[in-house]
């Protein structure tokens, strides 16, 4: 009898090792990314150490948002996950100049970088120029555009590199908060129009 019971009780537990096995993998492959944010490139909105769930199924079953923050394969060691933010999406003119971004000719007012921060050009994405991202790729940049390395330096990321999509910072405890969307559609966010002086590449 007493065997009996030891052996359900060792059942039981190995049936909810299992199971609990069984939702986490379902989880880490399907649902959500934990990621945890290294550096300063995601300032003032994201801090070194912080601690994040990304979920997947926007990435997979949805479009992507211009503003959204997402966690992707480094282009250069996919063994190595970063996090930006989308700037620029699939088929869109995307440009840099006077410090400031414009898309399809119209001037992206960032509410979400530090005061005064100067979007400069980079080795691939240069100031002045206008770019068209190509199909299923899209323009990601740190939100501290002066410690980040981004579409500016490397390019376009494919949509195929993409892990998931912030939306939960877990730690520290402190910080814990929903990771919101950004809305670009109220009219104070596009202001501007591009001047037609500048060359297309």
């Amino acid at each position: 009898m007493r065997n009996k019971k030891i052996k359900t009780i060792i059942t039981d537990y190995v049936l909810t090792l299992v199971i609990f096995s069984s939702v986490f993998l379902i989880i880490y492959f399907f649902v959500g990314q934990l990621f945890e944010v290294t550096g300063e490139s995601m300032t003032p909105g994201f801090q070194n150490g912080e601690q994040l769930l990304a979920e997947k199924i926007s990435v997979n079953f949805s479009n992507l948002k211009r503003g959204d923050v997402v966690v992707f394969k480094n282009p250069f060691e996919n063994n190595r996950l970063l996090i930006k933010r989308v700037i620029g999406l699939s088929k869109e003119k995307f440009q840099i100049t006077n410090g400031a971004i414009y898309v399809n000719g119209n001037k992206l007012q960032e509410d979400y970088l530090s005061e005064g921060m100067y979007t400069k050009g980079g080795r691939i994405l240069e100031e002045g120029f206008e770019y068209t991202i190509p199909e299923n790729s899209f323009v990601v940049l740190g939100d501290n555009r002066e410690k980040s390395t981004d579409s500016r330096d490397w390019g376009y990321i494919k949509k195929d590199m993409i892990i998931g999509r912030a939306v939960f910072v877990y730690y520290p405890i402190k910080n814990i908060r929903i990771v919101e969307r950004v809305n670009y559609q109220d009219p104070k966010l596009i202001l501007y129009s591009l001047p037609s002086s500048f060359p297309d590449l």
